[in-house]
């Protein structure tokens, strides 16, 4: 008699699928780091280069990736509520910039779109955590 591997993962029971809103919350939220990527890229060459060492430019970068990415694991694969809420927050306390980004520059150059698609991306991915078929699937969680 064999056991699946998601049987011993589980404790014996099946897992519910994961739901669209769930996967497509994934989805932009990565999206959205690889642009926020670019658009970090493009705004230490044009804005920062001499005046931040690079080396601490990438570490920054990198913690701040590592955190998202560590709570959108949390949330779309262990279903953590409280990771859900603390990215709602963080991305909130995040928004501040892209208001004073607007109205210093507007949406005219290049750094001011790709932060705006990227500040779309992520506010269209947390409207997704508060679905109906989300909140299901939270709510369905196992302690």
């Amino acid at each position: 008699m064999s056991v699946a591997v998601t049987d011993l993962m589980d404790g014996g029971g099946t897992r519910p699928p994961i739901p669209y809103s769930i996967r497509l919350f994934e989805r932009l939220q990565i999206s959205a780091m690889l642009i926020g990527w670019a658009d970090a890229t493009f705004a230490y060459r044009t804005l920062l280069h001499g005046r931040i060492s690079p080396i601490l430019f990438l570490i920054a970068l990198l913690t701040i990736t590592g955190v998202v990415a560590m709570l959108v694991f949390q949330i779309a694969r262990r279903r953590s509520s409280a990771s859900k809420w603390i990215l709602i927050v963080l991305s909130a306390i995040a928004v501040a910039p892209w208001f004073e980004l607007l109205k210093r520059s507007g949406v005219g150059d290049f750094a001011s779109m790709l932060a705006l698609f990227q500040g779309a991306l992520q506010i269209a991915s947390l409207a997704l955590l508060v679905t109906e078929s989300a909140r299901g699937w939270f709510e369905s969680r196992l302690d």
